[in-house]
């Protein structure tokens, strides 16, 4: 039972030091949920729809109050002019027309009104609304976009790991053989076969290779938590990478799509001259005539006390139409209007230069791929060939027929055959990323 216990644990902790295993679709699909920036995105799709709400509500109907008091100092009486009841009786008389009195001392001020205003004709608040909801379309392709970077980022950087990996891989092997050919000559120098010297040159690679391993296992752990991160997760966390350059059995792409039906980023840019002709139409719509419903009750009072306002409150109600009709404004709506145009214009250019930039991308992309796929077949034969080699100058130098530069020369010769081989494996999985992403494909990655 005490050995049973003893091997689990064991187990336990070499599966702790291998990390959790994780395969591409796997870091596709947890960093498409836990990546900061798209969830940083999501909010930022709540405030579109705030702002077309708020587009939207600026038509409604608009319900305003106001209210003032104001206290008078150095107030004269207000003097009022009225008849002479004197004069009615005899006008011929001398006496003045007009009779001077002094009207009440007013010291206070109380006011209050309720206004109720609604847009009748008011063409930039439905420009606005259209302007919002265009601005909602632009956001959900930039979603769409940034999701798409996301993918792209993690699938590279899952790749670039295990290129290092596999190269990783290909120095474990090649220091294997040397290590085992080292106990060969060790054996050798003792029975006095070969020279010290043999044995000293052995260790001097070895020593050369081994730091070269430990260089690159310090490289793959950075490169493994910049992956971590991407993917939202704590760097620092143990993973295995399960997929391989040469076993990935997705079917092939397509290379006969067209680059400027599909991208995202050409449609999103589509969509902002669009909205910038819109802009364009709200700078001239600033110089049409706004009509806007208005009704409105209040109330008013007045007395030389506080307290007698109370009793002097005078109502007044209105309904009316105002009509706004700029007439010049200095020429700056023109100008407006211009640098809008200038503006459009630049999105046009930007727009052309992104079409050239696809299909840049898309025929280097094609022959890239082309070529890679050569030099996979081409450097499996060379990994032959080299391994064939190394076993004959192997023997050759056993039999002291070969000097031990010609066997450490077969070595590095393998070791590079190898390593050309996964160079083009990785070649190839990094053109058929840059040929999905060009062609609009790249989602399927995720399951999307």
């Amino acid at each position: 039972m005490r050995k049973i216990a003893c091997f689990l644990a064991l187990a336990a902790g070499f599966a702790t030091a291998a990390g959790t295993p994780l395969s591409l679709k796997q870091a596709l699909s947890e960093g498409l949920k836990g990546n900061l920036d798209i969830q940083r995105s999501e909010l930022g799709s709540e405030g579109i729809d705030a702002q077309i709400s708020a587009a939207f509500r600026s038509y409604l109907p608009q319900l305003t109050a106001n209210g003032t008091a104001t206290r008078l100092f150095f107030n004269d009486p207000t003097s009022i002019m009225l008849t002479n009841p004197a004069w009615i009786m005899a006008p011929e008389s001398n006496v003045s027309p007009v009779l001077m009195i002094e009207g009440p001392k007013i010291n206070w001020g109380v006011t209050g009104d309720i206004k109720l205003t609604q847009f009748l004709y008011v063409p930039q608040a439905l420009t606005g609304i259209s302007m919002a909801k265009k601005g909602k379309e632009i956001d959900a392709l930039g979603k769409q976009e940034l999701k798409e970077g996301i993918i792209y980022g993690i699938t590279m950087q899952y790749w670039a790991i295990v290129y290092m990996e596999e190269n990783l891989d290909v120095m474990q092997k090649s220091k294997d053989n040397l290590s085992k050919t080292r106990e060969i000559i060790a054996a050798m120098v003792e029975q006095g076969i070969v020279k010290k010297s043999d044995l000293n040159t052995m260790d001097i690679n070895l020593a050369s290779l081994e730091t070269q391993i430990d260089n690159l296992k310090v490289q793959i752990q950075t490169q493994k938590d910049a992956l971590l991160q991407i993917m939202g997760r704590t760097p620092g966390e143990g993973i295995e990478l399960t997929d391989r350059l040469g076993t990935d059995f997705r079917n092939t792409v397509d290379i006969s799509g067209d680059p400027l039906q599909s991208s995202i980023t050409l449609r999103r840019m589509e969509q902002q001259v669009k909205l910038q002709e819109m802009q364009i139409d709200l700078t001239r719509q600033e110089i049409y005539p706004n009509v806007v419903a208005f009704a409105s009750y209040g109330t008013q009072s007045g007395g030389e006390k506080f307290g007698d306002v109370k009793d002097n409150f005078a109502d007044n109600g209105t309904v009316g139409i105002s009509l706004t009709v700029p007439i010049f404004d200095g020429m700056s709506n023109s100008a407006k209007r211009s640098n809008a145009r200038i503006q459009k214009r630049q999105l046009e250019i930007d727009m052309e230069k992104q079409k050239l930039a696809l299909q840049a991308t898309y025929e280097s992309a094609k022959a890239t791929l082309f070529n890679a796929k050569n030099l996979v077949e081409r450097n499996k034969e060379n990994v032959k060939l080299s391994e064939e080699n190394y076993l004959m100058k192997e023997l050759e130098y056993k039999e002291q027929v070969a000097p031990i530069t010609d066997l450490l020369t077969a070595d590095n010769n393998m070791q590079t055959a190898r390593s050309n081989l996964v160079n083009a494996l990785y070649t190839e999985k990094t053109a058929e990323l840059a040929l999905e992403q060009v062609l609009g494909v790249l989602r399927q990655r995720a399951g999307e």
